[in-house]
């Protein structure tokens, strides 16, 4: 029986990471990765963008930065370490350290030694749940031949109309994917009542959701599938309950995953509640020779100290690091992770980190939020861009909790920051203290992280602030305080037919006598400052019934 000093198990991310890692560290050591796939060490966040065509030859996927393709023989010259492809791990006897090995081409089975293990097995896709007939056109999107397989069709133009099963990350990017490059007649469908369920509540997922509409994406939200099955030309037919079925050439199940921890289970090692393998802060298992890492386990939400479910290829290649560090003598922790998201649909940038108020809700947290639209560099510069931004935080002791953001522009800085600043578990004075590089081509003065922070503390100082939703309250008085020039350019429009009153900010304070004292005045603008502006000026003139619209009619867009 051959041994290796190390086996590792999985070698897509965490996987060959954790070898590479070792390799180097471990340069004489006997290093053997086993992978159940022809493939090694592809990038699977990129298999929307081969399958919208932004990316010419899945190849591209499975290259170095210097274009060698990354095979076994890659490996083992460059790197150091043995790979052997098309090869299943299929059971761990951890009282005499050996894996069995089956060879998927010729089906014999053999047992490999090791002195430590890593397992790095990933994820499955979730089976539905409802009926789904057989059909190649029918699949999930978690391997290379899911991506290949649609390429190929729409290549070909075998496929007209598309339907997107599940609108999170993958299903949003795959219905970019399917009516962005190929113009194919694209539904997306959600269970949940509205997009990206798991990142965003409800008034920023309606920013996402009129992006999709307005690339043509029919989006269905609040929607059940009853059951996929096919037409008499073999063709798939969704089936929606209490709607109309809807005739597609393709389907994409896009419906979540599930770690791939029947390996580890069937060792007896310990699972945890959301069923990844459970490990400590070094990646190790209940086993001090086993280690895990990538998909397959479970992490350490850092923001509530519970448990979390994050298969990110980010997180996956920061495990490979710390085991490979561990295994090599080294003293490597893995803290947690805080859960930050970033997503592109067409033109538009969405992201989040942290908690949401949905979630916060669900766990009996109590949380204040604020928003807010801004530029990502000033208005004078040329080709500046928009975003709306939403901050969560604790209204106890101003502990931030979590940022969501979509817009054209950069919002991929101010989620990166948020987000270390909620691994140290700071506060709103905190983010006030964060010092940004500024350069008009880059940021305006004031960042919108330092803004959204004080109308965070002017919040707690009274001042009553509103998501980003058309009118619909019938005994308010809606003030819109932008120009006459801005309104006509762009009007506000209202629901059920209330009445928006425009009156311009620097008019205001003349004007206070158009308004009824004794029902409550909500005030809009374009982004927000002047609304704060003249929620402050009724305040001081004795209005007791403000709210002020964060986000201004750029959020509602």
């Amino acid at each position: 029986m051959e041994k290796s000093d190390f086996v590792i198990i999985g070698g897509v991310a965490a996987g060959p990471k954790t070898a590479a890692v070792l390799a180097r560290r471990k340069p004489n050591a006997k290093i053997t990765l086993f992978q159940m796939e022809e493939r090694i060490s592809y990038a699977t966040c990129g298999m929307p963008y081969f399958a919208s065509g932004d990316i010419d030859s899945f190849d591209m996927l499975t290259e170095t930065s210097y274009n060698v393709n990354r095979d076994p023989e890659f490996f083992k010259s460059t790197k150091g370490f043995d790979v052997v492809i098309s090869s299943e791990v299929i059971k761990i006897d951890r009282d005499n350290r050996t894996v069995k090995v089956l060879d998927l081409k010729t089906g014999q089975t053999f047992d490999h030694g090791y002195g430590k293990l890593v397992i790095a097995t990933g994820a499955k896709p979730n089976n539905p749940p409802f009926e789904v007939a057989e059909s190649p056109n029918i699949r999930h999107f978690t391997k290379p031949e899911d991506a290949i397989a649609f390429r190929k069709s729409a290549q070909t133009g075998q496929v007209g109309k598309a339907v997107v099963v599940g609108a999170g990350f993958i299903g949003c990017e795959l219905a970019e994917s399917c009516a962005g490059l190929w113009g194919i007649e694209t539904t997306l469908i959600e269970k949940e009542n509205q997009v990206l369920p798991y990142a965003l509540d409800p008034e920023m997922a309606a920013i996402a959701e009129r992006e999709m509409k307005r690339n043509d994406v029919k989006v269905m939200t609040g929607v059940a599938v009853e059951k996929i099955k096919l037409n008499d030309d073999g063709n798939p037919v969704v089936m929606i309950r209490g709607s109309e079925s809807i005739e597609a050439d393709f389907v994409f199940l896009c419906v979540g995953v599930t770690p791939r921890s029947e390996l580890a289970r069937g060792a007896g090692l310990e699972i945890g509640e959301q069923g990844g393998i459970r490990v400590n802060d070094h990646m190790q298992t209940s086993d001090p020779n086993i280690y895990a890492g990538g998909d397959c386990v479970q992490s350490h939400n850092m923001i509530t100290g519970g448990p979390m479910y994050l298969p990110m290829g980010s997180i996956a290649n920061r495990h490979g690091r710390v085991i490979g560090e561990n295994l090599a003598g080294y003293d490597a922790v893995f803290q947690g992770v805080v859960g930050s998201f970033l997503v592109k649909i067409f033109d538009l940038n969405v992201g989040s980190t942290g908690l949401s108020q949905r979630l916060c809700e669900k766990l009996g947290l109590k949380s204040e939020t604020v928003w807010g639209s801004f530029p990502d560099k000033p208005d004078y510069y040329p080709e500046y861009q928009t975003m709306t931004l939403k901050m969560v935080y604790s209204p106890n002791n101003g502990k931030l909790l979590g940022l969501q953001a979509a817009g054209k522009g950069d919002i991929f800085r101010r989620v990166d920051v948020f987000a270390a600043y909620l691994m140290h578990g700071e506060r709103l004075g905190d983010l006030l203290d964060f010092e940004q590089g500024y350069a008009p081509p880059y940021s305006e003065a004031i960042d919108p992280l330092h803004h959204l922070a004080c109308l965070a503390i002017a919040q707690g100082r009274g001042l009553h602030l509103l998501p980003p939703v058309a009118p619909s309250e019938e005994d308010a008085q809606y003030i819109d305080v932008r120009e006459p020039a801005e309104t006509r350019e762009e009007p506000f429009f209202s629901e059920n037919g209330l009445s928006v009153r425009n009156i311009p900010l620097g008019e205001l304070r003349a004007r206070l006598g158009e308004l009824d004292r004794n029902r409550k005045v909500i005030i809009i603008c374009r982004r927000g400052p002047r609304s704060y502006q003249a929620g402050l000026i009724l305040k001081q003139a004795g209005f007791e019934h403000v709210e002020v619209m964060c986000g201004g009619t750029q959020a509602l867009r």
